[in-house]
């Protein structure tokens, strides 16, 4: 092991309820304890978030500031840590003006893991608060990769982290986080939170455990008596059929690309006495915190859901993850087929997709910003395309998107196992 276990750091994991660090971990963690500015690429489950938690933990009375995109993590996070007796607290939209500042000021004095979401740092009470902290060291960046795309018109306070970093009169040390980016990708995380020199870890991104799987669903070769379903139809039986094999252990996640297509599927689903909720960006706040918990608690263990579902959801268990239609990048896929096996049981990833869908999806991004947001993002739909009509190992054509030296053949895909018939 290349990190110095002593009695300080034994001492921290065993307050976190941790034995040892994993193998991916130790690398970046000595980094870290180094003070060294450190960009992470971890996997989904790959323990991103112990990198900010354990140092924090070996240094009470300072003050580490967790940026991330999602209140439910945030909470989670918070309550996980406050159950063993750290200091840790979310400060967002939902608490009262008074609640507020009481957090905030607590934090700022007597430190902790203070978690908030970019848009705070628009607040003037905030930024000047975190401005004159002289126990501010340390500032986690979690979902790095939105940081690129924030330009694109998606989350544009994340872009603003950087100008907020360089304001600070100490200049704290900077942890970027993420499962999936690729060699550009890091680079525009290097100039936004201008951390040129920061360390990088790539933890391989092929997980043994998941099986994929990708079908072409040729509506022209499909009928039914003397009739032919309809175009929507189709994949829903292809998603049916798939739901028959699964034997009810553990959860499915069904992702779909658009709302409209969430809404039908769902249905379908339910007409056919499945236990199926939903979620889509379009739904009350209330309502998607319901369909999540019902999720969750294993009471509606099918959730049908667009990509808004997903970041920061934790649960080990999701056996099979379904694509009902082509996502919009091949970053979006590879983030959401992260979300099955996190517990490393043997998962199933199948991905179905029509000829219309690479279409359809050209005609969304053309409405999603500027031309040249637009070209990023047809590059990232061209490389799931890419993906798609590839006749190689899957594994090995997602290694050479993402900048990894690609490795064997997985020999568990079905593009390998084609071969091997």
């Amino acid at each position: 092991m290349s990190i110095t276990i002593n009695e300080h750091l034994t001492e921290a994991l065993k307050k976190l309820g941790i034995a040892n660090l994993r193998l991916q971990q130790e690398a970046p963690m000595e980094a870290i304890l180094n003070n060294e500015d450190v960009i992470a690429l971890m996997p989904t489950s790959g323990g991103k978030s112990l990198l900010y938690q354990l140092p924090a933990v070996m240094e009470p009375g300072s003050l580490t500031l967790v940026i991330s995109p999602l209140k439910a993590l945030q909470l989670d996070q918070v309550d996980a840590l406050r159950s063993k007796g750290i200091r840790a607290a979310v400060l967002n939209s939902d608490l009262s003006a008074a609640e507020h500042s009481s957090v905030l000021e607590d934090m700022t004095r007597r430190g902790g893991l203070l978690y908030l979401a970019p848009e705070q740092l628009r607040s003037p009470a905030v930024a000047e608060a975190l401005q004159s902290c002289p126990i501010l060291t340390r500032i986690a960046v979690d979902e790095a990769h939105i940081l690129p795309q924030a330009k694109d018109d998606f989350r544009k306070a994340y872009g603003k982290i950087g100008s907020f970093i360089d304001s600070l009169s100490l200049h704290p040390q900077v942890i970027a986080l993420t499962a999936t980016a690729t060699r550009k990708d890091v680079a525009r995380i290097r100039k936004s939170l201008d951390i040129d020199n920061a360390s990088l870890f790539r933890t391989p991104l092929r997980r043994d455990n998941l099986h994929l799987c990708i079908n072409h669903i040729d509506n022209s070769k499909i009928r039914k008596g003397k009739r032919k379903p309809s175009t929507e139809n189709v994949p829903f039986q292809s998603v049916e059929r798939e739901l028959s094999k699964w034997d009810e252990d553990g959860a499915v996640i069904i992702y779909c690309p658009t709302v409209k297509l969430v809404k039908r599927l769902c249905k379908w689903l339910k007409a056919r006495d499945y236990p199926v909720g939903k979620y889509h960006g379009k739904m009350k706040h209330a309502k998607r915190k319901a369909a999540q918990q019902a999720f969750m608690r294993g009471k509606k263990p099918i959730m049908v859901a667009t990509n808004a579902f997903g970041l920061g959801i934790d649960k080990p268990d999701v056996r099979l993850v379904i694509h009902a239609g082509l996502p919009l990048s091949m970053d979006g896929y590879v983030q959401e087929i992260g979300r099955a096996g996190r517990d490393g049981k043997k998962s199933r990833c199948v991905l179905f997709f029509t000829k219309a869908d690479f279409e359809r999806n050209k005609r969304i991004l053309s409405h999603s910003g500027g031309n040249k947001a637009i070209r990023r993002k047809l590059k990232r739909l061209n490389a799931l395309h890419g993906l798609v009509d590839s006749k190689k190992c899957l594994w090995r054509v997602i290694e050479k998107y993402f900048g990894e030296k690609p490795q064997k053949k997985c020999e568990k895909c079905c593009r390998c196992r084609q071969k091997s018939v």
